[in-house]
């Protein structure tokens, strides 16, 4: 690279140091904010934070660094009304349920993830689910992947790196209540179904991952459609089924 090139990075280094701090600051105070006991001020740090995408998540993903690890380390410990905080914005921000154990932020919008994917330029993974990711009762599949797939560490890395991250729930989950007549009473729900679809940048399916995958085998999969959106074009006509 040539002197003048170099001088002029650097000086646009310097330039741009004092806004990005400002900004990262101002994410992380809000982190701090979201885990109020003040349900107002809570509510609105959480907003704020989930309509700063990814960078949101990761702002409370660093602010509460230490409470996340010994959760993690020591999943027994009793559970303290600080960590139910935690744990409840970490989920409004991320939208998915224990989030902690992935740190992956979801869109909800299809206009907004193409936007993200265009942007970044990478593939969509768009989740169709029964319920919704961000409720302990979805449906039984989005659940299974919430505890085996989404938790693994090679997967997470995966998606939160190469992916834009998208669900949609396509009905409400059928539930379930077992009442055993002495208060006690046992909440299921009856069906699983769901499918991963990858998009292109544009929203066009790539691929469909039907039904439950094991880590390694749903590893596999994304590496080829990843590399498929990448290299190939995708049909106009192949386009999300509408529900």
């Amino acid at each position: 690279m040539r002197p003048r090139y170099s001088l002029l990075l650097l000086l646009l280094a310097v330039l741009l140091s004092p806004t990005i701090l400002k900004a990262q600051n101002k994410l992380e105070s809000l982190a701090r904010q979201a885990v109020s006991a003040d349900q107002k001020t809570a509510g609105a740090a959480i907003a704020e934070l989930r309509s700063q995408g990814p960078a949101g998540l990761e702002a409370m993903l660093t602010v509460h660094a230490t409470a996340i690890n010994k959760q993690i380390v020591e999943p027994l410990t009793p559970i303290t009304p600080e960590w139910e905080r935690i744990s409840a914005a970490l989920d409004a921000v991320s939208q998915q349920r224990n989030s902690y154990l992935s740190g992956m932020y979801w869109y909800t919008d299809m206009g907004q993830a193409k936007a993200a994917a265009k942007k970044a330029g990478k593939p969509i993974l768009s989740l169709r689910l029964l319920g919704k990711l961000s409720d302990e009762f979805s449906c039984a599949n989005s659940r299974f992947f919430r505890t085996i797939l989404y938790s693994n560490t090679t997967i997470s890395k995966k998606l939160r790196e190469d992916f834009v991250l998208h669900w949609k729930s396509v009905r409400p989950v059928p539930h379930v209540t077992i009442d055993f007549g002495d208060g006690r009473k046992l909440e299921r729900t009856l069906t699983g179904n769901s499918i991963h679809y990858v998009l292109d940048v544009e929203g066009r399916i790539v691929e469909a991952l039907p039904g439950l995958y094991g880590p390694n085998a749903f590893l596999r999969s994304l590496l080829v459609s990843e590399k498929c959106s990448r290299n190939c074009v995708t049909p106009k006509t192949r386009t999300l089924p509408r529900h």
